[in-house]
């Protein structure tokens, strides 16, 4: 029973998730975080960048944000609860490296605006 309720919540937080990205669109607003502090957040770009894989145009996702690539590996690493492989100490090298890839493309993206 537990994993039923347990992949009910990951749905409704999926769906959160979807809902709010297609509110920001539909709207087109744009990030909270640059709106109030003028500074873009480590994820700015995302929604284009996945907008344009949905089109697959893969160089322009690759410009909006360069860490597009993860968002899959992402979602099971989520659908799994973080045991994506049999080492604990992969997953978490794993994570750390997408982490780490975020921070690095945000510094870059920071620099290149200035």
């Amino acid at each position: 029973m537990r994993s039923i309720c347990h992949l009910r919540e990951k749905l409704i937080a999926l769906a959160a998730l979807t809902g709010f990205v297609l509110l920001r669109l539909f709207l087109r607003a744009q990030c909270p975080i640059l709106f109030l502090t003028g500074i873009p957040c480590p994820g700015c770009g995302m929604t284009r960048a996945c907008l344009a894989v949905l089109r697959g145009d893969f160089p322009a996702a690759f410009a909006y944000h360069g860490m597009v690539w993860s968002l899959p590996l992402l979602l099971l690493f989520f659908l799994c609860d973080g045991h994506l492989f049999r080492q604990k100490r992969i997953n978490a090298l794993m994570l750390f490296l997408i982490g780490i890839g975020f921070l690095a493309n945000w510094i870059v993206k920071l620099i290149a605006g200035l």
